[in-house]
């Protein structure tokens, strides 16, 4: 384990690593960290690139799904932060040899139209506070350097967070509803999930969310998008790829799309 004054020299070093596209070198000369020292990684890493001149647009909550926490050694979800300069609108096109063994996964995004107060992160407040909801492809450097389990090791990496494309968002629905989701890979569904139900099965993890934030002295403000987790494992792009995610709901239908 690592002493809290080695923080600052290791998050200089993953910046480094994650702006050259070998993310987590540390792992593999076998750093080893707890979760609190994960997220205080990340939390420096953080304040590195904020200095730097780069802008915090939101979070990121990741494994909420049990089979994603057990393939990571976990019992609870994670989260790492989004960063303006990642954000990608509907139809843009990528270069793979900018992310490191990309890999996608399709979910639901909002933005929030007031800041969330800690003291009070109950589901209806929270859906209250949605002001936009997007269908979300996010990037990430599927890339471990450690041995399992690995969870401590995809937090510091900032939950493996490499860049979103987001659709053009609708509202949200204004009464309980039921969502369909689907990823499809160069015209073919590759993952799909019916019947979620909106907000109980979207939003599930965000109260985890405000109450792990307020515990670190962090809270979502107005204007943040969360990204609020996939229900399934990433899918790796060995090759280049058309993706689309379709997303339908009695409220709206919305897609979001990245070659």
């Amino acid at each position: 384990m690592v002493k809290p004054k080695d923080i600052p020299r290791l998050a200089e070093q993953m910046l480094r690593d994650y702006d050259i596209h070998t993310p987590g070198s540390l792992f593999a000369d076998g750093l080893r960290l707890s979760i609190n020292d994960a997220y205080l990684l990340q939390t420096r890493v953080t304040e590195l690139r904020v200095r730097r001149g780069e802008q915090i647009a939101g979070y990121k909550i990741g494994c909420v799904c049990a089979s994603n926490q057990q393939s990571n050694g976990l019992s609870h979800p994670v989260y790492g932060r989004l960063w303006a300069s990642e954000e990608h609108r509907d139809a843009v096109t990528l270069a793979r040899n900018t992310f490191a063994n990309l890999a996608i996964e399709g979910e639901i995004a909002v933005s929030l139209r007031h800041d969330i107060e800690p003291e009070n992160a109950s589901l209806k407040h929270i859906t209250d506070a949605v002001d936009q909801v997007f269908t979300v492809i996010e990037l990430h450097n599927l890339v471990f350097r450690g041995d399992p389990p690995r969870g401590a090791e995809l937090i510091a990496n900032n939950a493996i967070h490499a860049g979103v494309v987001y659709s053009r968002g609708v509202p949200p629905p204004q009464a309980p509803t039921d969502i369909d989701l689907s990823v499809v890979l160069d015209g073919h569904v590759v993952e799909h999930w019916l019947n979620r139900r909106w907000p109980d099965d979207v939003l599930m993890a965000l109260p985890w969310l405000v109450t792990e934030l307020a515990q670190k002295g962090q809270q979502l403000k107005a204007g943040h998008r969360v990204l609020t987790g996939a229900w399934g494992p990433p899918l790796t792009l060995d090759r280049p790829h058309s993706v689309c995610l379709l997303y339908t709901s009695d409220a709206a239908d919305e897609r979001s799309s990245v070659d």
